[in-house]
């Protein structure tokens, strides 16, 4: 019994001990080391992994990664690690937002709004189109006219020297 108990603390110590010894051996360290490097020396003195950078990067405090470079320093870092380039252009500190300043639901709503409005006015100017064309009525028609003064059905007609008369008549 008293080696059942002794093999199990054992056991239980060594268990306790490998994600230790495994963190250690990978240089690890963990995101908020990592931080607290970064904010302290104004660059990483260890070496990290990718995971603690990862993490340092999505658990760093809004004052540090305004008021400090530690977010570009360990967002370098990890591209380092792994074997991508992060392109800065020409000395200057880059900013890694990248991206519009308004949100995409605002853009989308925006784009939106902006394709009704013109939807709604092509239709509008449309409908003002049809609205005219339709009271004007044909150029050339007037008033129907029942006196014969004014050139009714029963009012003779008028002949000029250069008018033939109506079809049908000879001269």
């Amino acid at each position: 019994m008293r080696r059942l108990v002794t093999s199990l603390l054992v056991a239980c110590a060594l268990s306790a001990a490998v994600p230790a010894v495994a963190a250690a051996q990978s240089g690890g360290g963990t995101g908020a080391q990592a931080i607290t490097d970064c904010n302290d020396n104004g660059t990483l003195t260890g070496h990290y992994s990718a995971d603690a950078l990862r993490n340092a990067l999505a658990n760093m405090p809004a004052d540090v990664r305004e008021y400090t470079d530690c977010y570009d320093v360990i967002e370098k870092q990890l591209f380092a690690q792994l074997g991508t380039s992060s392109s800065t252009g020409t000395g200057g500190s880059s900013s890694s937002s990248g991206g519009s300043v308004l949100p995409t639901w605002l853009i989308v709503v925006i784009v939106v709004l902006a394709l009704a409005a013109l939807t709604f006015g092509a239709l509008a100017i449309r409908r003002r189109r049809l609205e005219t064309t339709e009271h004007a009525g044909p150029p050339d028609a007037g008033p129907p006219s029942d006196s014969p003064s004014e050139g009714g059905p029963d009012a003779p007609s008028q002949e000029h020297p250069d008018d033939p008369g109506p079809p049908g008549q000879g001269s």
